[in-house]
């Protein structure tokens, strides 16, 4: 009955409503050890704070992938349907959606944004953030996702810097040649320990969730 009731008061039921609802499914969900029934918390929960973030005009897209994306981590971490050991390589291609769903809309809100420097700044403690989680947690998906995000935000923080200030272009041309003469004198003589830190590494990683 109380889901029913917040549908059929969609359009003037206030956000403590909305909280009271939600934490209500959420300890019917713990008291019935029934995860499932959870999902209405969270999606009341995500309906509260987005009403929340459009009154205050707060609103973008990457508000909306972070809800979208962070609600399906949420299901796929509990889903007892996702919990087989055979549901291993399902999971991460799962994770890898909803993290690069978060990942795309915080790369299109630097685009669009007023500020794009400082878009770009959230951007890259997001993608930080998602590196550490994979790291801590030993998750492959966030750690993907967050270093690809992280590097494309790099690249695209120095081409703005380069369209205000063409002299970094040259700045950056000499650092990445000092760079490039120096990575070729020494790989020769660090190859097999290259090999056998990415062999090392590679091997890790499969074990990763």
């Amino acid at each position: 009955m109380p889901i029913f009731t917040v549908l059929s008061t969609a359009s003037s039921i206030t956000l403590p409503s909305l909280l009271i609802v939600g934490a209500f499914y959420a300890w019917l969900a713990k008291r019935l050890d029934a995860v499932r029934l959870s999902y209405l918390s969270i999606g009341l929960l995500d309906w509260a704070l987005l009403r929340y973030l459009s009154d205050q005009d707060w609103i973008n897209l990457l508000w909306l992938g972070l809800l979208l994306g962070l609600s399906l981590l949420y299901v796929i971490q509990l889903d007892p349907g996702l919990q087989a050991i055979e549901d291993r390589e399902k999971r991460h291609w799962l994770r890898l959606l909803a993290i690069g769903l978060i990942g795309l809309t915080a790369l299109y809100q630097v685009e669009v944004s007023s500020a794009p420097l400082v878009q770009a700044g959230v951007t890259l403690l997001l993608s930080t953030g998602f590196i550490l989680a994979g790291l801590i947690l030993h998750i492959r998906a966030p750690l993907y996702i967050g270093t690809v995000t992280f590097v494309f935000q790099v690249l695209r923080v120095i081409g703005l810097y380069i369209d205000i200030n063409g002299t970094l272009l040259w700045a950056i041309g000499i650092v990445l040649g000092l760079l490039f003469i120096w990575t070729a004198s020494t790989f020769e003589s660090r190859r097999s320990q290259v090999n056998e830190l990415m062999s090392a590494w590679a091997s890790e990683l499969e074990n990763w969730e």
